[in-house]
């Protein structure tokens, strides 16, 4: 299983991601609380390999799971990922799986706000780019 992490500031994206790219588990956790909360993960997963988005505070952040790591004496490797057009696409995975109904459907798209941090969406998408099922091409953004 797949471990990949969307690092920032102040929250963090996780999921447990399935070779096959299908989704095990996800969560967006607050930064401070990131040991504590990927404890819990390596525990109850048998995770192969972690990734890790290279946007905002990944340096810090992969310094901080290379310590845990070796607090919990696990040989996992840490792999990074270009993370282009992610925040676009968890945004667009998100409206797929939480569609508009009511008279929100009446709004255009571009003036609906997602009402969660879709880190955790991001996560997910970290893990199928590192799979190769997923590419920033993917977004449909008219700078790719």
């Amino acid at each position: 299983m797949i471990l990949a992490l969307d690092p920032g500031s102040v929250k963090t994206g996780v999921a447990v991601v399935h070779k096959d790219g299908s989704l095990a588990w996800k969560k967006v956790i607050q930064t401070e609380d990131f040991e504590k909360e990927v404890q819990g993960v390596l525990d109850a997963y048998d995770i192969g390999v972690i990734v890790m988005g290279n946007g905002t505070h990944h340096k810090e952040m992969q310094q901080r799971t290379v310590m845990l790591l070796k607090e919990r004496e696990k040989n996992v490797k840490i792999e990074l990922v270009d993370e282009k057009y992610t925040t676009e696409m968890g945004e667009t995975w998100y409206k797929r799986e939480h569609p508009v109904t009511g008279w929100r459907r009446l709004i255009p798209d571009g003036f609906r706000r997602i009402p969660v941090p879709v880190d955790d969406y991001v996560a997910w998408i970290i893990a199928c780019i590192y799979l190769g099922i997923v590419r920033a091409e993917d977004v449909g953004h008219k700078k790719v």
